[in-house]
């Protein structure tokens, strides 16, 4: 039932109840005056909770909450009628004393009881007054259990629990407020905004050229926008500008309740996805730069200016360009996308390459927040990479789980991960997560568990838990895994990946005896360590992605050289085979396939038409001709009726036309002083 319906159903109950209480207020109606309020503070209306819930029809919400008082007073009545008649001549006089701020109660409760009853129960206001009424439908009521008769099995309901993403605990200020309080956070804006004017200062530098668009007076993110994103919130400062194309829609809802996405591209995207490529092909850095600045929120650019920035040492910029990104996916997610990620449900196909870029963008993410030390919400972003695909993992970001969650002060989740039946048969248990959850049991204070945790991995990977011993420093080495090396490359990577990062985590006295003496409670001789069959569960192809995106020039030697010459891009390294693609994106094919549609090139010129027309009108050519000032340039705006902002606007949407129309082959020719006015200072076309 909507919320107005629920409100013609409200106003008809209280007619008829106002009805029967005229009689009484006929006897004493200073009486019932004196005893409305605090009565109503006591039990609140309902229905007050839904005053401003319509958007739909502000005529109607504001008479529901004009009727919010009559509500009060009816459930006072009701209550009243119940209970027999008393002396109240004491509790009048305190009551009067007490009105004005009993009112300001009455209306005040209503929100917090709301959030409250929301938190306990996860039915919104509507189920709650619904309920009240006793007009909640069977179907309404079996929408709060929604396992019941749909058939998923436990296995994958324990699934979607543990993969469950909190999206609060994917933003970093949130952990940073946490453990450093609110101080920390103004020290690291204030910071972040010297390394954007140190860059300004740098001529021709990546932080000047990607907030060339964020001078005071260009319009800014609204506040709104900025809060709403889940991934990433936004900065004051970014430019006002549309995800340039990028959306989102459902693939395909299975059977098992999990529903898959995709991220896609419209034809204007399309379009500048080849501009980049063909800046990509020219390996100028100074000709990206200048694509992002006119598209600041174009995902691949994002990503490969970050890339530049970073070789630059230019971290600050790097970082933020890398939250940009995130945050223009955050803008684009299908509606249902957020409570199905939640819910551990959301899917997304890595064979798609505009879903890749996700994959990209969250993995530097992730190693950034490293940087940062804001583990916990590392470890969120790497679990909803796990539940984008559970199956495939193709960033093997299980390899990467356990120390997240141990340094981010979960372990209750790396527990709760290896646990998992599903992933359990799936992954079998790698040797990183074999060791680390017996850390994990241990500071859970299940001291057993972890001794037995601890030594079926040791029997299944001794070569792990003497490299281990070495990197640690115990002398002796305990006998039962004294001499027990990797026998191949492919075990010498595991040990790279692991022991050099995980070695302060075991590097505690806790740590270092447990590990010491479940080495030591071996009698047997421990066997070679072959390669257990999970190792035949993780393609080459997702291992070998794992290790360069580490950036570990040492582990790159320890690949297979087929796998290391499929390595081309760093925009998109080492694609599946069974790549699916949407639409030809590459500079060879993008002129025949786009001009035999023409649909795009058309849209060019008429917006070049508009841009010709804008720019005629304000007679620039004069201006340059007469040596132009700032102060006339203004003057010349405002007789034609428009300002230094949108000129600027238009200057630079010219210049995304110009480039476009260029892919098309039509060559855009210039008349005048481009240079001292953006672009577009009488332009022709010429094909």
């Amino acid at each position: 039932m909507s919320s107005r319906a629920l409100r013609r159903a409200q106003r008809e109950l209280e007619e008829k109840q106002i009805q029967e209480k005229l009689a009484r207020e006929a006897q004493d109606e200073e009486e019932s005056d004196e005893e409305v309020a605090p009565k109503a503070k006591a039990k609140p209306s309902l229905f007050a909770m839904l005053g401003d819930r319509d958007d739909d029809d502000d005529e109607e919400d504001e008479e529901a909450e004009h009727e919010a008082g009559g509500a009060a007073e009816v459930a006072s009545d009701q209550a009243e009628a119940e209970q027999a008649p008393t002396s109240s001549s004491s509790k009048k006089s305190k009551k009067k004393k007490k009105k004005k701020a009993k009112a300001k109660a009455v209306s005040s409760k209503p929100e917090t009881n709301s959030a409250t009853t929301k938190t306990q129960s996860g039915l919104d206001e509507i189920d709650q007054a619904l309920l009240a009424l006793n007009l909640t439908t069977s179907g309404r009521t079996g929408a709060n259990s929604p396992h019941e008769g749909s058939g998923i099995s436990e296995e994958k309901q324990q699934l979607f629990s543990v993969l469950s993403v909190d999206t609060q605990h994917l933003h970093a200020a949130n952990e940073m407020k946490k453990l450093f309080g609110r101080a920390a956070l103004q020290n690291t804006d204030e910071e972040q905004q010297r390394a954007r004017q140190r860059g300004q200062g740098q001529q021709g530098g990546i932080a000047a050229a990607t907030a060339g668009r964020n001078a005071p007076g260009n319009r800014n993110l609204t506040s709104i926008v900025l809060r709403r994103n889940i991934f990433v919130q936004g900065k004051e400062e970014w430019p006002r500008a549309t995800s340039g194309g990028l959306g989102m829609e459902i693939v395909e809802r299975r059977h098992d309740g999990s529903v898959e996405y995709r991220f896609v591209h419209n034809s204007m995207y399309q379009e500048v996805q080849r501009q980049f490529q063909v800046c990509v092909g020219s390996m100028d850095p100074e000709r990206m730069v200048q694509l992002l600045h006119f598209n600041p929120y174009h995902i691949s650019t994002l990503l490969q200016v970050s890339e530049i920035a970073k070789q630059q040492r230019d971290n600050a910029t790097a970082s933020e360009l890398l939250e940009r990104a995130l945050f223009t996916f955050g803008r684009s997610i299908h509606s249902t996308f957020s409570s199905n990620l939640a819910a551990g449900k959301a899917r997304l196909d890595f064979r798609r390459p505009e879903n890749r870029e996700f994959w990209l963008a969250v993995w530097r993410y992730i190693s950034t927040l490293g940087v940062r030390s804001t583990w916990r919400t590392a470890l969120e972003w790497a679990r909803l990479l796990v539940a984008m695909d559970p199956e495939q993992d193709p960033y093997c970001i299980r390899l990467l789980l356990d120390q997240l969650a141990l340094r981010g002060r979960d372990p209750q989740a790396l527990v709760d991960l290896v646990e998992a039946d599903y992933l359990q048969r799936l992954w079998k248990i790698p040797p990183n997560l074999a060791f680390s959850v017996a850390l994990a049991h241990n500071r859970l204070k299940q001291p057993q568990k972890a001794r037995s945790t601890l030594r079926n991995a040791i029997k299944e990977y001794p070569w792990l838990a003497a490299r281990l011993c070495k990197e640690l420093d115990i002398s002796p080495i305990p006998k039962p895994v004294w001499g027990k090396e990797p026998n191949d490359d492919h075990q010498e990577l595991l040990c790279q990946l692991y022991v050099p990062k995980a070695k302060d985590l075991w590097n505690t006295t806790e740590g270092t005896g447990l590990l010491v003496e479940v080495c030591y409670s071996f009698e047997e001789e421990l066997g070679a360590g072959e390669d257990p069959y999970w190792l035949a569960q993780i393609p080459e192809l997702d291992l070998a992605r794992h290790v360069i995106l580490s950036d570990d020039r040492s582990l790159l030697t320890l690949l297979d050289t087929r796998v290391k010459s499929k390595f081309t891009s760093v925009s998109d390294p080492l694609p599946p085979d069974d790549n699916l693609t949407s639409y030809d994106a590459s500079t060879a094919g993008s002129s025949q396939g786009h001009r035999r549609s023409g649909a795009v090139r058309q849209e060019l010129l008429a917006e070049l038409e508009q841009l010709r027309t804008y720019f005629q009108g304000i007679d620039i050519e004069n201006l340059v001709g007469g040596g132009l000032t700032e102060d006339d340039l203004i003057q010349a705006l405002e007789q034609a009726g428009s300002s230094l902002e949108e000129f600027r606007r238009q200057s630079e949407r010219f210049q995304v036309v110009r480039m476009g129309l260029q892919e098309e082959g039509v060559q855009v020719v210039f008349n005048g002083d481009p240079e001292g006015l953006g672009a577009g200072t009488g332009s022709d076309t010429d094909e």
